[in-house]
């Protein structure tokens, strides 16, 4: 009896040893399978599923999502850095065409239009860089300390600094209280006033309201508008519109894609909407801020 439990035991041992060995299988294969991936140039290739609805599966699958998401962010980093390279390039190709002319020539270069034009490149190039940085900030999570804000003192805080080359209409009311952080929605708010005095044709209006639980910022223009198919890609980095809104008038293609990113880190939304002109021939771009209300 004693050698029958033995060999009864045994047998269980190993009965179970090549159930594991078989259930481990498919985590061996996908293993080897991921170590050739992780040595390989292509970007493409994914661990193999297994056919059946197990662990092994699911775990394979899980994998794949996460090799998928990797290769996009590849991807879009890849485009952002040549978009990016792109538009550094251009303001810095002109600073020095004008520089090697002046150099070249320097009793007859107007001295004072030369300066002119080199000063409009490097606040091009400035407001790239401040982007740039921008975005790398909010794409790396950092937290900024957040605060009460009067969304509408803000507004009319910044409105009260600029010089519009058009006639500015604004209707904002104080004592809306949100939370955030005052610089990144300064830059919020400063990205959407010099889109507007970009592409205005005669007038700027900005209002400032509540909306049930949120504080509502619009920003409106008369000047070229958005095509509806395009109010939501106009907040791509460096996208290109077919339209008039291009980066022709010397906006840098990153200021609303900061400006959607800031609005996002602070639970809130921006986008473009229709202008509300009951004109079927008007144009315009309207963009909407929304930010929840301070919980009191």
């Amino acid at each position: 009896m004693s050698a029958l439990g033995a060999a009864g035991l045994g047998l269980t041992a190993w009965g179970a040893r090549r159930a594991a060995e078989r259930a481990l299988r498919p985590v061996a294969a996908a293993e080897a399978e991921m170590a050739d991936i992780c040595e390989a140039t292509d970007a493409t290739r994914r661990v193999s599923v297994p056919p059946t609805d197990d662990v092994p599966a699911r775990l394979a699958a899980r994998v794949n999502g996460v090799l998928d998401r990797l290769e996009r962010s590849a991807r879009q980093r890849r485009t952002f850095l040549t978009d990016a390279s792109h538009e550094l390039r251009t303001p810095l190709t002109g600073l020095r065409t004008r520089i090697e002319l002046a150099l070249a020539a320097p009793g007859d270069a107007d001295l004072p239009e030369t300066l002119e034009g080199a000063l409009h490149d490097v606040e091009r190039l400035h407001r790239i860089v401040d982007d740039l940085l921008a975005l790398a900030r909010l794409d790396a999570g950092e937290e900024p300390a957040l605060e009460p804000i009067d969304i509408g003192a803000l507004v009319d805080a910044e409105i009260a600094v600029r010089t519009p080359p058009v006639p500015l209409n604004a209707k904002v009311e104080t004592g809306i209280m949100v939370e955030g952080n005052p610089i990144r929605l300064g830059r919020l708010l400063v990205n959407l006033l010099a889109n507007a005095e970009r592409h205005a044709a005669g007038s700027i209006e900005v209002e400032v309201r509540t909306d049930g639980p949120e504080a509502v910022v619009e920003v409106c223009d008369d000047g070229p508008g958005i095509p509806p198919a395009e109010r939501d890609r106009i907040f791509d980095r460096f996208t290109r519109l077919d339209s008039a809104r291009s980066r022709v008038d010397g906006g840098s293609g990153l200021g609303l894609a900061v400006a959607r990113v800031i609005a996002l880190s602070h639970g809130g939304s921006l986008y473009a909407a229709d202008t509300g002109r009951d004109d079927e021939h008007a144009t315009g771009a309207r963009f909407v801020l929304r930010l929840p209300l301070l919980r009191r």
